[in-house]
């Protein structure tokens, strides 16, 4: 059977798990078909163990955006976000690619690109007020903003995505990630 490459749009609360499992994605070879990890534009600079992306400045994002250089862009949390228009290119090369996303930006995402898979990252609220107490970026008060904010992005669960919890090992996870691209291949 023909090999037919996607992409994956990851979404989830931050401290759900994203970064690690993309991170883990880049490191070590699961599967023949697992997705290439796309970078994200961000406004933001780049921090110690934070996501490996590519700092802009206000000003060079949005002249970027108004090259139309950006596949999808957002603003969350004071900062910019983009995806560039090359993982359509990595895609039409047989390549799968992963996203990192928003949950506030996936309808329009679907809307940009109507062949993107939705992939919801779910995590149980005591895991995910746990993960943001040990990763120490936030005072409490703002984990329990993050867990409000969480409350009210899940029940905008949408229909055709696939959900995956990520309450178990990274590597469960991952298994997880690899037998949803290995089912859309086909």
């Amino acid at each position: 059977m023909a090999h037919s490459s996607r992409l994956y749009f990851l979404v989830g609360p931050s401290g759900a798990g994203k970064d690690t499992l993309l991170n883990q994605l880049k490191k070590i070879q699961y599967a023949d078909n697992q997705p290439i990890v796309a970078h994200r534009y961000i406004t933001r600079p780049v921090r110690e163990n934070d996501e490996n992306h590519i700092e802009l400045s206000e000003f060079d994002f949005n002249r970027r955006k108004e090259a139309e250089l950006f596949l999808y862009n957002w603003e969350s949390h004071g900062n910019q976000y983009a995806i560039g228009k090359e993982v359509k290119k990595w895609v039409k090369s047989g390549q799968n690619v992963i996203i990192n996303g928003s949950r506030q930006y996936l309808s329009t995402a679907r809307e940009v690109y109507p062949k993107v898979i939705p992939v919801w990252l779910t995590v149980s609220e005591e895991v995910l007020r746990q993960r943001l107490h040990n990763r120490g970026r936030e005072t409490s008060k703002e984990i329990e903003a993050r867990i409000q904010i969480n409350r009210k992005l899940e029940k905008l669960k949408l229909n055709n995505c696939t959900f995956i919890n990520n309450d178990q090992s990274i590597e469960d996870t991952i298994g997880q990630i690899i037998a949803l691209i290995e089912m859309n291949n086909i």
